[in-house]
């Protein structure tokens, strides 16, 4: 996996200001959106954005710390929801149709052997280990993970899609983003871990106890991704992660989902230290590390609608913004265009 993200251009950034500010309309009167703009410009390189061909890839994984009782959902919810999303009966499978975004469901780790042609094979091992009680993976395995998204990344850059959202399927993972994350930032458990698929306040309590115990009886080297990876983390997670590094070498947009993703993202941040600037932050969700894990990458989120999905559907929520900052850039009609006009 080769590291080498594209420069993020200043000069375009600045063009882009100089464009919206051209525009018939107040200085910044577009708010948020023209912040968005002037990011995707940078990231771009050119003012004359490129985002209608877009691609969700989503990334699906086991995790053995189901066994803990950590989750409100059985097991078997994560092969079943592949298939949902391929069938387009799931949140990011109907939004993926609504806002015309190309999805592709990754098997990295589910424990069930697939025999839908859709499912895309990538599959490292049925689930992780329990990572209270030994590792989630190894670290060859844990590269493997990486190198999958990386090249899934790639290939769905290869086929011309200019902007990429990565999304996942797994179920017990936010107790794995919640132990990347503390792992990753030197933060006890309790800063970081939330209730995933709204559990209870009794499991809450559990989960948080579990996730907290595993971080105490383990020596992780924070500034080591693959180490946290391979110790707490997720296939899925990891694969992300690749999926990451990939569109910031390649200046392709990248739209985060929610806590899973930033969690990736966290990981990322080790390879790549201002990620941040490559990446584009879609929603807040309620998980509790979620405000942790955007200020350690300097990102803000878009918008905020206590989503608890996951799946991509935050990212894809985002869409509509990419289509008005289009098309407000291509048909809105500017000063000197308008001082033209009324001169007449």
């Amino acid at each position: 996996m080769n590291i080498s993200p594209n420069l993020i251009s200043q000069t375009a950034q600045k063009d882009m200001r100089q464009r919206l500010n051209d525009l018939a309309k107040p200085v910044d009167g577009l708010g948020h959106l023209e912040a968005l703009a002037v990011k995707l410009a940078g990231i771009e390189g050119t003012t004359d954005l490129k985002l209608d061909q877009r691609c969700c890839l989503q990334f699906a994984g086991d995790h053995g710390i189901v066994e803990e009782d950590v989750s409100a959902t059985p097991k078997r919810v994560t092969a079943q929801q592949s298939i949902n999303s391929l069938d387009h009966t799931t949140t990011i499978g109907v939004l993926s149709d609504l806002f015309h975004c190309d999805l592709k469901v990754i098997d990295v780790g589910v424990d069930h052997q697939f025999s839908d042609p859709r499912i895309i094979d990538a599959k490292i091992a049925p689930g992780t280990n329990n990572f209270l009680h030994q590792s989630a993976m190894t670290r060859s395995q844990a590269k493997q993970a990486l190198q999958v998204g990386f090249d899934q990344a790639n290939q769905a850059i290869k086929e011309g899609n200019n902007v990429l959202l990565i999304g996942e399927i797994g179920i017990g993972n936010t107790s794995s983003a919640s132990a990347i994350i503390a792992a990753a930032l030197n933060l006890p458990a309790s800063e970081v871990v939330g209730r995933g698929s709204n559990i209870s306040d009794q499991k809450m309590a559990h989960k948080l106890a579990v996730i907290q115990e595993a971080l105490d009886n383990k020596t992780i080297d924070s500034s080591d991704p693959i180490d946290i990876l391979s110790q707490v983390g997720g296939y899925e997670i990891g694969a992300m992660c690749g999926a990451i590094i990939a569109a910031a070498n390649a200046g392709v947009p990248l739209v985060l989902d929610g806590f899973l993703t930033y969690s990736a993202c966290i990981l990322a941040q080790k390879f790549i230290p201002d990620i941040g600037e490559h990446v584009i932050a879609s929603h807040s969700s309620h998980e509790n590390g979620t405000k942790v894990a955007l200020k350690s990458l300097g990102l803000k989120a878009n918008f905020n609608l206590d989503l608890a999905v996951g799946e991509g559907s935050g990212a894809a929520l985002l869409l509509p913004w990419f289509d008005a900052i289009e098309n407000l850039l291509e048909k809105m009609m500017t000063l000197q265009k308008m001082q033209v006009a009324f001169a007449k």
